[in-house]
């Protein structure tokens, strides 16, 4: 047995997540390349590769959800400990914030007050880190009000299901008509934002409620359940995406966007996850000698998503891929460029890792950095 299965890791949903970033950093490095004359993404194949692009956060929140049931350890009570709730408030509040600062509208945050309105829609627009961290927050208080995982599959799986059915009806509602404008952009996509509550956190409690079950299981079958559960789910998801999608579509006409909040293209979605946790289990079963790559990337996944955003887009004091050829590339240039920004996030994050566990000196000088970086890009 190895050290991934000794710890309750499961290296498959590591797996499956480090593919899910590998798809989403292939996606935004030709998206952002590329000139936008060259494709059109309502037409095959480009079509297929929008589809797919649309699944690396269902992925990825899917798989967050199963493993917080193996890493929220409970008491013989059924608590948290304390210390687990506040790391957990804490990490969720951190993605918050630095999917804020990600997109930082300003010189210095004195400025925002004087911001036109339109600056500050992109800013508050909810990327993948912000809806991952509310959503965070939520399945800990998940945890919090349950004192078994019994109890917790009944919640997420009913919250779950919720989300699931209320996304239509929520975008008929104009949130920021009661609600302050960074809050009801969680909720609504007339601003700009690529997820929200309604539906992206269903899946993330999905995962959860899938987690409670998996949890059950002999750790050495675990990744046999995942393979076998996922090749039952894909044709009854795929069936039910496909039917009730057709009876949406004439209801999903009235400016509504489809791939957000039909249930059908929900599920649609959702077979796909299905088959990409059956195809990482059957990998991860073939390739053992490779399990610690699988932990590790799949532990690192924040150093991946920031890396990949600085290689690609650069920061306040570098130039990023996109600062020269930003939507002026052919289809081929932006092509070969995808290895190269896959490579350099994932050398990056090696290289970074390897210096903070090694070097405490690197360690001070990479906290001491960041904070003057952080003040320099908010204060002066």
């Amino acid at each position: 047995m190895d050290a991934a299965t000794q710890s309750n890791r499961v290296p498959s949903l590591d797996l499956a997540r480090i593919l899910a970033m590998l798809m989403m950093i292939s996606g935004h490095t030709f998206f952002s390349l590329v000139n936008p004359k060259l494709v059109d993404v309502s037409v095959f194949p480009w079509s297929w590769w929008e589809f797919l692009r649309g699944v690396t956060a269902p992925i990825f929140l899917t798989v967050s959800g199963i493993v917080q049931v193996f890493a929220n350890k409970r008491d013989a009570k059924g608590n948290l400990s304390e210390k687990t709730i506040t790391k957990r408030y804490r990490m969720g509040l951190l993605l918050i914030a630095i999917g804020y600062i990600l997109m930082f509208p300003a010189d210095r945050i004195y400025d925002i007050p004087f911001l036109e309105h339109k600056y500050l829609e992109g800013f508050f627009a909810v990327n993948i880190l912000q809806l991952f961290g509310l959503s965070l927050l939520f399945v800990l208080i998940s945890f919090i009000l349950t004192k078994s995982d019994k109890i917790l599959f009944k919640v997420s799986i009913t919250i779950a299901l919720l989300i699931t059915l209320l996304s239509p009806f929520s975008q008929l509602i104009n949130w920021f008509s009661f609600l302050p404008y960074p809050v009801a952009s969680y909720f609504d996509y007339r601003n700009g934002s690529f997820f929200g509550v309604f539906p992206f956190s269903a899946y993330l409690f999905y995962g959860l409620a899938f987690g409670t079950k998996l949890k059950q299981i002999d750790a050495t079958k675990r990744i046999n359940y995942i393979i076998k559960m996922g090749f039952r789910f894909i044709p009854v998801s795929l069936a039910l995406g496909t039917i009730l999608l057709s009876l949406e579509l004439p209801f999903l006409s009235s400016g509504l966007i489809p791939y957000k909040v039909s249930i059908g293209f929900f599920f649609l979605r959702f077979s796909v996850v299905a088959l990409v946790l059956a195809l990482t289990g059957m990998a991860t079963i073939k390739l053992p000698n490779l399990h610690r790559y699988f932990t590790f990337f799949g532990q690192k996944a924040l150093y991946v998503y920031i890396l990949h955003i600085i290689v690609l887009y650069g920061t306040s004091l570098t130039p990023g891929l996109n600062t020269f050829f930003g939507e002026h590339s052919s289809v081929a240039f932006a092509y070969v460029n995808i290895p190269i920004v896959l490579a350099s996030t994932m050398i990056l994050t090696y290289t970074v890792n390897q210096l903070l566990n090694s070097s405490k000196r690197f360690n001070l000088i990479y906290k001491f950095s960041i904070t003057a970086y952080l003040v320099y890009l908010l204060f002066i």
